[in-house]
């Protein structure tokens, strides 16, 4: 009866073992997924950074479980729930700030929020809520920005930063774009601290026979600006 009590508990920690492992390789491979393509839109954050925050998350409620059937306190929910917090300053870091604007970095900050939570489902055992959130998170970050153009190809709005030496260079800059063809919109001046430059951001409507690329080589060429990039 001792011996078969004591092999019971040697394939129950087996058991758990194996549910540990094969829920930290998964939660590796679903943030991987979703790293690589961001890896090669040349993101900040990659595979790795997508595969540990996804493995760290599950280990957390690996934690929380273990914690509740072995000493029987402890809240899994509460341990994820400050993962779901915390993860706010690897998305912050991912945001790339010129100026006063923001410019890129929110699809990777939301992507990294995404595995967070990919990697606690997977973590508390919820497989299949992982693996179909992966590939909707993969879904939406390949495919969407297409879908996104296509529905605002009409509008053919674009906006844009562009770094200048002084304010009057701005209304030259206004002058020269409607010359090119193009409906200035909004337009955001930010002026400098401690003699730095001047930025400002430009909402543009592009003709049908011009692309952003263009417009953004034609206001490069200016005399006076120091550096144009499109906002996605």
């Amino acid at each position: 009866m001792g011996q078969w009590f004591l092999n019971l508990i040697s394939e129950a920690e087996n058991m758990r073992i194996f549910s540990g492992i094969l829920r930290l390789s998964l939660s590796i491979l679903c943030g991987g997924i979703l790293g690589i393509e961001r890896g090669k839109a040349n993101r900040s954050a990659g595979m790795r950074t997508y595969s540990l925050v996804c493995m760290s998350a599950a280990l957390v409620m690996l934690t929380g479980e273990y914690m509740y059937e072995e000493f029987h306190t402890g809240d899994p929910a509460r341990l994820g729930a400050q993962v779901v917090s915390g993860i706010g300053f690897l998305g912050a870091g991912s945001i790339i700030i010129e100026g006063n604007t923001k410019i890129r970095g929110l699809t990777t900050a939301a992507g990294l929020w995404a595995a967070a939570c990919i990697g606690l489902a997977i973590g508390i055992g919820f497989y299949v809520g992982g693996i179909l959130a992966t590939g909707a998170v993969y879904i939406v970050v390949t495919k969407f920005r297409g879908i996104s153009d296509h529905f605002t190809h009409n509008d053919m709005w674009m906006r844009v930063y562009v770094e200048f030496h002084d304010v009057v260079k701005l209304q030259e800059i206004r002058s020269a774009a409607e010359a090119f063809g193009l409906k200035v919109g909004n337009v955001i001046l930010n002026e400098p601290k401690d003699g730095g430059v001047y930025n400002a951001v430009i909402s543009l409507k592009l003709p049908e026979d011009r692309s952003n690329a263009q417009v953004v080589y034609y206001l490069e060429k200016m005399q006076g600006v120091y550096a144009v990039k499109q906002i996605f």
